[in-house]
């Protein structure tokens, strides 16, 4: 639990330290896992799932009625997620973890078989 309050705090750290603070933020500790199960990544707008992903691809999925999603579980436990946003950039979401995103609207997914970002 220490290592996870710390991963999402230091994350928070980085984002805010380096002008990133409309970046999204993730943290360790999946707050919405209960309706996510393993081993999908779920998108959410407010408390209301938008949508559900499991498959390891190489290439971009969009992502529909989830497009603009407030948050994000990745309940997988070796898998990341990178995310793409209609700004151009993308994010990187480590296993097991909760993003929220702020500012930036998601677009679009990658589910890769590597175990960190």
């Amino acid at each position: 639990m220490f290592i996870r309050k710390r991963l999402a705090v230091l994350t928070a750290a980085v984002a805010v330290g380096s002008g990133l603070a409309f970046a999204p933020l993730a943290s360790a500790a999946p707050q919405a896992a209960a309706s996510c199960p393993y081993p999908y990544v779920c998108f959410y707008k407010g408390a209301t799932k938008t949508g559900q992903f499991k498959d390891v691809t190489s290439g971009w999925q969009n992502l529909g009625a989830s497009k603009g999603a407030t948050s994000m579980v990745n309940t997988r436990r070796d898998d990341i997620v990178h995310t793409h946003f209609t700004n151009g950039r993308t994010w990187c979401t480590p296993p097991n973890t909760t993003t929220t995103f702020n500012s930036w609207v998601v677009d679009k997914i990658r589910i890769s078989s590597a175990s960190s970002c």
